[in-house]
């Protein structure tokens, strides 16, 4: 069956490259009808009641990762957007509001922090990067695009919380679980400290560097030059690999503290892990490795050593870093993968080929992606 599915996609992208495509095009952002239907989808969503049959508590029971990321991924999403186009900016702060709240309610912390508050009354000395780093991330935006001071407080608490860890880690990094350590999650959390920075004028950007630095030497992988996936929380050695699908994903985060490496690591994701198949560009979960197996909760099912994620993710860096001529192939190739439904003034995704239950995930991460800009 798979076989089958793989062999009907591929023949659809050859027959989409011949027939619709008659030259290279480049990358260009939804028109404003397009986003508010989007926008219009994502706030019915969030604002809506947790309950059994919800959207919220159908895509915690896939993961509770990915609730989280629904709601921080809505919010950067919204911020994208309340910047490049003030008319959704009072929009963009009330539901990024209601996104920060669900954040912080203990359906969602209870899956990192289970029968505790991580915040009241105090913030957990302990507690999980993943979480933390993107909540902080949420409330810097909701304070980059809001006069409202309701959550200053909490930002500057939680931005000096997690400064003060990394500044004390031999690794300069912090787990998202006990004794576990992702590169990507730390990079969101440092990717949140230089927002602090930027809107209280804090010095806790500068730990951002000292990231860099210490990743040059202590994370990169040869010869590809990209970041490891993991490492060992005492003594920092590498557990994993360079992997597609958080390659992208730290590289999106790194890109809103130091674009000039995100560049570098863009490069030489794309010349590594990439290649072109007509107007198309793919990209692999791993380097030099095409084996088809069933992948894993992080990359999904892999083709030909192709990841769903490490597509996306690379079309999210690929117009960060203005490489929109790329960023358009790999359009194409999420615009097949992808059937869009046009309902009630909303639009949503669902996925082709593969039975995914990926809504309301896929709605917040594309459209963060195909909004991406700088916060400047």
């Amino acid at each position: 069956m798979r076989k089958r599915n793989f062999i009907l996609f591929i023949s659809i992208l050859l027959i989409t490259a011949l027939v619709t495509y008659a030259g290279e095009k480049k990358y260009n952002y939804p028109d404003r009808a397009e986003i508010q239907l989007k926008v219009n989808y994502l706030s019915r969503i969030i604002k809506a009641p947790f309950a059994k049959d919800s959207d919220l508590q159908r895509i915690k029971d896939e993961s509770p990762e990915w609730l989280l990321f629904t709601l921080s991924f809505s919010t950067f999403a919204l911020t994208n957007i309340g910047y490049l186009d003030t008319a959704f900016k009072k929009q963009a702060i009330d539901v990024i509001d209601w996104a920060i709240q669900k954040t912080m309610s203990d359906t969602v912390y209870n899956s990192f922090f289970p029968g505790k508050n991580p915040l009241y009354p105090g913030i957990d000395s302990t507690g999980s990067v993943l979480y933390f780093g993107h909540l902080n991330m949420m409330l810097g935006c909701y304070r980059l695009l809001s006069s409202n001071q309701k959550y200053n407080a909490l930002n500057d608490s939680l931005s000096k919380h997690i400064y003060t860890r990394m500044k004390t880690s031999t690794t300069f990094c912090l787990p998202s679980y006990e004794g576990m350590i992702w590169i990507p999650d730390n990079t969101a959390a440092l990717a949140s400290l230089e927002l602090h920075s930027q809107n209280s004028g804090s010095n806790y950007r500068d730990i951002c560097s000292e990231w860099v630095t210490h990743a040059r030497h202590h994370f990169t992988s040869e010869p590809t030059g990209v970041l490891y996936s993991t490492i060992d929380p005492i003594s920092g050695e590498v557990l994993e690999k360079p992997r597609g699908s958080m390659l992208g994903w730290t590289i999106f985060f790194i890109y809103r503290f130091d674009k000039n490496y995100a560049n570098e690591l863009y490069e030489n994701y794309k010349t590594n892990f990439s290649g072109n198949l007509f107007l198309f560009r793919l990209y692999k979960e791993r380097y030099q490795n095409r084996e088809i197996n069933d992948g894993d909760i992080d990359s999904g099912p892999l083709f030909l050593g192709y990841s769903i994620p490490a597509n996306v993710f690379a079309f999210g860096d690929a117009v960060a870093m203005k490489d929109l001529r790329n960023a358009q192939r790999m359009k194409r190739l999420i615009t097949i993968g992808c059937k869009l439904t046009y309902q009630n003034n909303e639009i949503k995704y669902n996925t082709r080929f593969i039975n995914l239950q990926v809504s309301p995930l896929a709605e917040s991460i594309l459209l963060y992606m195909e909004t991406m800009t700088e916060w400047k």
